[in-house]
């Protein structure tokens, strides 16, 4: 157990690296996100202006250090090719199952949090590695559904932070009408997700036909 333990600690540290390329190519898209809600929702206001400049400041860093992205990345992967060792295909239909139940379990009276946001990053998870997971499971995974349902999820999250970034900056007249569209935009992106996800479980992984 402790062995297993170490070695799992072991991997994790490996994609440091790519987190935090992630994390600055994640700066760049939040600044775009912002943008284009903002626009859906009102007129050329502070807050989207303010947004522009946020992206145009992070893609030139994220630019800057492109040289050093592809130096880690390589030896991100060399590391990591020496680390993985085969999954038997019991133990891999065994974890899309039980992720599945995780967030069937979730989505069955979805609470409109963190643990949404969860969710997406589960389904996520198992969409990445489904063309190559796919031909080794025993079980049906509705691959389109659950692409629309994290798609959905990631609409409303978006959203959500947007949200919670111009309420703490809203002081125009503009930037208040933003927010508030915003905000009905929520209600609405919250009602087609409820609609979206029940029956979860029975469309998620429907049965085999005979």
């Amino acid at each position: 157990m402790g062995d297993s333990a170490a070695k799992d600690v072991a991997l994790e540290k490996r994609f440091k690296p790519v987190r935090k390329i992630f994390k600055q190519a994640g700066e760049i898209r939040n600044a775009y996100i912002n943008q284009e809600l903002g626009k859906a929702v009102g007129e050329n206001t502070d807050f989207i202006r303010e947004q522009e400049q946020i992206m145009k400041i992070t893609t030139r860093a994220f630019n800057t250090d492109k040289d050093q992205h592809r130096v880690w990345l390589r030896k991100t992967r060399r590391k990591l090719l020496k680390q993985i060792r085969p999954i038997s295909k019991h133990h891999l239909s065994l974890y899309y199952r039980q992720r599945l139940e995780i967030i069937a379990a979730a989505l069955s009276r979805p609470r409109f949090n963190e643990e949404l946001h969860t969710c997406r990053k589960q389904l996520k998870v198992l969409l990445y590695n489904y063309p190559l997971a796919g031909p080794e499971l025993d079980l049906t995974f509705n691959e389109p559904y659950l692409d629309l349902v994290q798609a959905a999820i990631g609409d409303w999250h978006d959203n959500e932070l947007a949200i919670a970034l111009l309420s703490t900056t809203a002081d125009t007249r503009n930037s208040k009408e933003t927010l508030k569209g915003l905000k009905k935009q929520a209600t609405v992106l919250e009602r087609q997700l409820t609609t979206l996800t029940r029956n979860f479980r029975e469309q998620a992984s429907p049965p085999a036909a005979i």
